[in-house]
């Protein structure tokens, strides 16, 4: 079973730039919990933002590969995210060559969740990861903003 944490792709300008979306709801399982309330777990967060860039690396080179995270570089938190929250996920290329480099944010409406750098990418052949028809009718839900 695959972990999908984006749920909508609002923008995609292939090689520069995506703007993912997702909603958050109180029934998912990850939810961690302090004496605030519930939040959104880091690892989640960055999973979020990874999730979107690999996203844009697909689609920028045609479906024909995919990224597969290598390293982070700085991760810089600002607030948290609670259930409920509509998160948006924009990545941008920073450079692309064997490996790319991505750097991004995490938004709840105005206020940005977090923000990193240096998210470093190998690039593999999608077709080693997921059947790509399984792969091409998730892209069209994400695209269409159906999730019924």
């Amino acid at each position: 079973m695959r972990f999908h944490l984006v749920d909508r792709i609002d923008t995609l300008e292939p090689w520069t730039r995506i703007e993912a979306v997702k909603r958050t709801s109180s029934s998912e399982t990850y939810w961690a919990t302090d004496d605030y309330g519930r939040y959104m777990p880091l690892p989640i967060q960055l999973e979020v933002l990874a999730q979107s860039a690999a996203w844009l690396v697909y689609l920028s080179t045609e479906r024909k590969h995919r990224a597969v995270l290598l390293s982070v570089g700085a991760v810089h938190t600002r607030s948290k995210v609670g259930p409920g929250d509509d998160v948006v996920a924009a990545a941008d290329i920073q450079s692309a060559g064997d490996t790319i480099v991505v750097s991004g944010r995490l938004s709840v409406g105005d206020r940005t969740v977090l923000e990193v750098e240096d998210l470093m990418c190998a690039l593999i052949d999608a077709d080693l990861l997921e059947d790509t028809e399984t792969v091409r009718g998730r892209e069209e839900i994400l695209r269409s903003g159906d999730h019924s």
